[in-house]
Order: C-alpha cells, then sequence, then structure tokens
C-alpha cells in the first residue's frame, strides 16, 4: 500500500511539473544564460523552452527568441529579459540591454520595458532598457533568420 501512495505521489508531482506552459524557445551560437544556468548551444540540442517566469541572458553573440505565433525576439550580446504569460498572451520584459522585434501583429507579443508596457507602432523594431541605445536604431538592422544566406 505504501508503494501505490508513492508511486501515485510520484506520477502526480511529475503531471504538476509539465503543466507548467511553454511561453517561447530560445537559441544562440554561444553560450547564454536561462533560468540562472549557463546554456551551451551545440551539444544536440538547438533550441531550449521557456517557461513563463524564465529569465534569459545572451552571451557574446545575439539570443533569438520565437514563439509560437512566429513573432521572434532578439537580445543583443549582453541583454536580459524576463519572458513570462498573463492573461493568455506571451509577455517579453526587457531587464536591460537592447532587442529587436518582428512580430506576428502588434499585439502578438506584450513588450516591456523594465516595468513600463511599450505600444509598438509596427511590427518591426528595436527597443533598449538601462543605459545606452541600441546602436542601430529602428528595425533597418534588425536580423532574421530569413534575412542569412547559407
Amino acid at each position: 500500500m505504501r508503494r501505490i501512495l508513492v508511486a501515485t505521489w510520484l506520477v502526480l508531482m511529475s503531471v504538476a511539473a509539465c503543466a507548467q506552459n511553454q511561453v517561447a524557445t530560445v537559441t544562440s551560437s554561444s553560450p547564454f544564460s536561462l533560468r540562472g544556468a549557463t546554456v551551451t548551444p551545440g551539444q544536440g540540442v538547438p533550441t531550449w523552452p521557456i517557461l513563463a517566469g524564465d529569465t534569459v541572458k545572451a552571451g557574446n553573440a545575439l539570443t533569438i527568441v520565437p514563439f509560437p505565433d512566429g513573432s521572434v525576439l532578439t537580445l543583443s550580446p549582453g541583454s536580459e529579459a524576463k519572458i513570462d504569460f498573463v492573461n493568455g498572451k506571451p509577455v517579453f520584459q526587457l531587464l536591460h540591454g537592447c532587442a529587436h522585434y518582428s512580430l506576428q501583429s502588434i499585439s502578438a507579443v506584450q513588450l516591456m520595458s523594465a516595468d513600463q508596457t511599450l505600444t509598438p507602432k509596427d511590427r518591426k523594431g528595436s527597443w533598449a532598457a538601462g543605459s545606452g541605445g541600441c546602436g542601430g536604431g529602428g528595425g533597418g538592422g534588425f536580423w532574421t533568420t530569413g534575412h542569412t544566406a547559407a
């Protein structure tokens, strides 16, 4: 009887752990931080899941965060963001640094800079949080996988 209770408890705990929703994925060509742990890409796992409440800090390269609807946010090197899911909508909160966005619709992902909600005027652009700017301004220098050549 005790073994059955322990087994039932383990099953319930694993179901509860899996119940947390994946909000997006993350990938980069250089090590980055996810949930405070360093992730080294290129070891058989091309993308890593982002769960509600996770933080991502870019390393020395662009760190790409695609969302299920096709929207893509890109962190510049050294930038940090928190990704959440609030009221049925993904939230991308830039904590510091620079981020670029390419949204499927203006309201696809809620964009925030620190504690301030941003309202994009276009589906593509960039913004900075903390000191400094994005260096390239606007969306003209925005990079997506569709703009690369093999």
